[in-house]
């Protein structure tokens, strides 16, 4: 059974970890996720949604609500196709805008999933939203409607996530989703590094960087991460860019889910080791 920490809200690792399991289930095929879940989550209901571009469920404990998003595993084409993509109107209708293609499946099936989320509110369980890859994108953004309907999560992880909306939508996002909205990227993750920079597509959430020693670290810069990727420490110039090269298989191996569960697993028993 998934025990989660609700003594106070902020990042915890705990909580991190059992939404990267419930990511995870979402990967599975129809049939299983439902045994998991009741089996060995402890969860009471499950409802499955799906269309052609969003898929997941709703899932409730006694304690907690949870709604998970299927993402994608990395391939080139389709990722090929999420840097290509341009913006749509956002959630605020503050001209803000978001990934097109990440809006598309999420806009077709949020009125339902908000109804769904104002039944389970009644009952007072703390919701948490969560997702991998394009699974966090597409969290983002439902999150982003629901905080607009002042539907307060509890909590939002995500897990490799990509750059989601444009700098309007970053600033309302963080602003109002300050102190419960969480980015964990794996350390040379590709994913999170599309689209690029240069597209004017901005990350939301509150950045937590697992580095390559498994530390996981809060807010770390994107210029410390580069030179933590790099570790350029007595190298040429040329020799980062070797570097580079050599570490790209890592990049797309860091984006797989069960890389995020062994170093979030690893960090959480060394926190208990040391409490």
């Amino acid at each position: 059974m998934l025990e989660f920490s609700l003594k106070g809200k902020g990042f915890n690792l705990q909580n991190a970890y059992n939404c990267c399991l419930l990511s995870k289930a979402a990967y599975l095929p129809k049939e299983l996720i439902a045994h998991q879940l009741i089996e060995e989550f402890g969860m009471s209901e499950v409802k499955k949604f799906s269309n052609l571009n969003c898929k997941g469920f709703i899932a409730s404990s006694e304690q907690v609500t949870v709604i998970s998003f299927t993402g994608s595993e990395f391939d080139f084409d389709t990722w090929q196709e999420n840097i290509d993509a341009l913006f749509s109107p956002g959630p605020f209708g503050s001209n803000d805008r978001v990934h097109r293609g990440f809006n598309l499946g999420i806009s077709q099936i949020k009125d339902d999933l908000i109804t769904k989320i104002k039944i389970t509110q009644n009952k007072k369980r703390p919701l948490f939203i969560t997702g991998h890859s394009l699974g966090g994108a597409i969290a983002n953004i439902f999150a982003a409607h629901l905080l607009h309907e002042e539907l307060k999560p509890y909590s939002i992880y995500t897990f490799g996530a990509p750059r989601v909306g444009c700098k309007k939508f970053k600033q309302l996002y963080n602003y109002i989703s300050k102190g419960i909205s969480f980015r964990i990227v794996n350390r040379h993750d590709i994913v999170p590094r599309t689209p690029p920079r240069l597209s004017t597509f901005d990350h939301v959430g509150e950045l937590h960087y697992i580095d390559p020693s498994g530390a996981i670290q809060k807010g770390i810069s994107a210029w410390r991460r580069l030179l933590m990727y790099l570790d350029p420490s007595g190298k040429t110039p040329k020799a980062h860019i070797k570097e580079i090269i050599k570490r790209l298989p890592n990049a797309i191996d860091d984006h797989s889910l069960e890389n995020y569960l062994e170093r979030i697993n690893q960090a959480l028993k060394n926190q208990e080791v040391h409490n």
